[in-house]
């Protein structure tokens, strides 16, 4: 039987140059079988690693674009949500996300990295996501978001399996029905975790490292998690797809000149996630860690 696109709601910034948001957002899923339509939370004419920016916030645009959406009873498969420039804006997508009663709900709190918030980023941000976490079917932070989440200190210390499992707890305390929290330094080496609600211990999709960091992978990560979620895959099965992925598409990019700044060279890549089952099998394993 033929079925129609599955449809994404994609709350995120629009950066003229260099691969993040919805830059990376839109191809991805479009590659997975979705229709992302996008939200744009606000314009760049290249992303914040580039010197010299233009920048316009989209704060006071948000309402009637979003109140047109409403005005066509538009309802959506899901809503992935990621940079949000203001408290404000935290505050309108609450509200559609509780429009939205019935789509899956990915929230990417995209605050800071390397243990502080983005230069700009309001101080009240980490209080506006502790919010929208409530209402998340899956968040995904990184290790700076977590700290920033939970107010705890920032460490790359490496984490037993039960401190793993804590952290992810914490997230799910919030109201979250699941966490994923990547690139967590483990006793065992480098993984991406996962807990859903009621599980007793934590999830681990191990990877090897790489020697490069590009702007733009989480935002790569969080949307092939988003489409092998709606594609049927569970949180497992979407945490291997995304790990995979973005390994992959680091491990190719390394091996051209491409600026890092310029994010990773994922297009020639993006056939793969149409049918991303060999993808996931060849690349990397879940499973439950040892204690």
């Amino acid at each position: 039987m033929i079925r129609p696109a599955k449809t994404v709601a994609a709350i995120h910034d629009l950066s003229g140059v260099g691969r993040c948001a919805l830059t990376v957002v839109l191809p991805v899923l479009s590659a997975m079988g979705a229709q992302a339509c996008p939200v744009p939370t606000a314009v760049l004419s290249a992303h914040t690693a580039f010197s010299g920016i233009a920048v316009h916030d989209l704060t006071d645009f948000l309402p009637a674009y979003l109140a047109h959406w409403q005005a066509l009873g538009l309802r959506f498969d899901a809503v992935y949500a990621g940079y949000l420039a203001s408290p404000r804006q935290a505050e309108i997508v609450a509200d559609f996300l509780d429009a939205q009663a019935r789509a899956l709900k990915v929230l990417d709190p995209v605050m800071g990295d390397d243990g502080a918030l983005y230069s700009g980023m309001p101080s009240s941000m980490p209080e506006k996501w502790r919010a929208l976490c409530a209402r998340a079917d899956v968040v995904t932070p990184n290790m700076t978001e977590y700290a920033l989440l939970t107010g705890e200190d920032y460490s790359l210390a490496p984490r037993t399996a039960a401190q793993a499992a804590r952290m992810l707890d914490a997230l799910l305390d919030m109201g979250a029905q699941s966490a994923v929290i990547t690139s967590v330094p483990l006793k065992t080496g480098p993984a991406n975790i996962y807990m859903r609600k009621g599980d007793k211990e934590a999830g681990v999709c191990p990877f090897e490292r790489l020697d490069a960091h590009y702007p733009g992978t989480g935002d790569l990560f969080a949307s092939v998690l988003t489409g092998a979620l709606l594609q049927g895959d569970g949180l497992e099965g979407a945490v291997l797809a995304a790990t995979a992925f973005t390994r992959r598409a680091v491990a190719r990019t390394m091996l051209l000149p491409t600026p890092v700044n310029y994010g990773v060279d994922l297009e020639p890549l993006l056939p793969l996630l149409w049918d991303n089952g060999d993808m996931k099998r060849a690349n990397c394993d879940c499973a439950k860690p040892e204690t």
